[in-house]
């Protein structure tokens, strides 16, 4: 077996922040060029990047519990092919409401050729041929009882946004949503879906929660607890954004600002893990409590930070006593991973794909 196989076989853990911080880090540049400078034809790159957790994931997956391939291409090829529309279709209507871009075919064509495949991909691996890789991303695409907690994660973290803007209200702040250029009703509820849909297709579940809570969360929870595993990954998760932060013009070189990105990330990983916990290990809910997450920030431009982390940090620590996430969860739980049995070599030795 080829050493690298046998390397990732055994630390799968390791392997996929490797590999995941490569792909990001790799093609990082390629943010700072498209949003600053203006090269759309880099946006390939760009978008490759944001989904390094989940190829990452992928990779893995399919390298650590070796499986003959079953069934047809046939799901998967569907799949990709409507994914692909819906991520243009998403990408050009948040493009023209929200950034207020005028629409054309040149753009259409731009996004469908080069922006929306990666994630395409991505999201028609959950049909995968592969057992391990369809096995780790099946709960993307599955609705079956996650529509309760899919709902409830819609709106969980925009509520306490809500609390905050009107805490702030009471303490004096100035207003979360500027006076001017202000939308009400149903004009309203189309930008948010937009937005909303935007930040779930090409970034938050598809980018980033296939591989942080897919991958990372149950074969972290097979060795340590809920709460553990969320500070383990609020470790990884902040300095993976480091090339997206530089290039939106955040003071990336200072102590202070990564200071407050941790107070930030902390509780949203606690948050993020209790929705996948409830869910019995749904990517689908934690994506859309990632998703909706940043879409209430989006449309509370001035929301005072100050405020919002107290309610947060109040409403993570609730969560953790709640389910006491300080607590392992049982093997038998969902949202943990079960080692696959030994891979057994030619030469007749056991290897053991360890979760970690």
């Amino acid at each position: 077996m080829n050493r690298s196989v046998e390397w990732i076989q055994k630390r799968p853990l390791i392997a996929f922040f490797l590999i995941t911080f490569a792909i990001t880090g790799g093609l990082g540049f390629s943010y700072n060029a498209v949003i600053n400078q203006d090269k759309i034809t880099l946006i390939l790159l760009a978008s490759i990047a944001t989904c390094g957790p989940a190829f990452a994931a992928i990779i893995v997956s399919a390298v650590s519990k070796p499986e003959p391939k079953v069934g047809t291409h046939r799901p998967q090829i569907i799949a990709f092919f409507v994914a692909l529309v819906l991520g243009t279709a998403v990408f050009v209507a948040n493009n023209i409401l929200l950034n207020g871009a005028p629409f054309s075919l040149a753009m259409a064509g731009l996004v469908l050729i080069l922006m929306a495949p990666p994630v395409a991909f991505v999201i028609c691996a959950a049909y995968s041929r592969i057992p391990a890789v369809r096995e780790t991303l099946a709960s993307l695409v599955k609705l079956r009882g996650a529509v309760g907690w899919s709902l409830i994660a819609l709106v969980f973290v925009p509520g306490l946004a809500l609390l905050a803007s009107f805490v702030g209200d009471l303490l004096g702040k100035p207003p979360a949503v500027p006076a001017s250029d202000r939308v009400t009703g149903l004009t309203l509820v189309g930008l948010i879906t937009v937005k909303f849909l935007y930040q779930l297709f090409f970034f938050n579940a598809t980018g980033e929660e296939i591989g942080w809570s897919g991958f990372v969360r149950p074969r972290l929870q097979a060795r340590v607890s809920p709460l553990a595993t969320a500070l383990i990954l609020a470790a990884f998760w902040a300095p993976w954004h480091a090339f997206l932060w530089y290039a939106e013009g955040q003071p990336v070189f200072t102590w202070e600002y990564w200071a407050g990105a941790y107070i930030n990330v902390i509780p949203a990983s606690i948050v993020i893990g209790w929705f996948y916990n409830r869910s019995k290990g749904s990517i689908l809910v934690a994506g859309i409590a990632h998703a909706a997450s940043n879409t209430a920030f989006a449309f509370l431009p001035n929301l005072d930070w100050g405020v919002f982390n107290v309610i947060v940090f109040v409403a993570a620590f609730a969560l953790v006593l709640r389910d006491r996430m300080w607590r392992r969860l049982p093997a038998e739980n969902p949202a943990v991973y079960t080692s696959p049995p030994p891979v057994v070599l030619t030469t007749g030795v056991a290897i053991q794909a360890e979760v970690g």
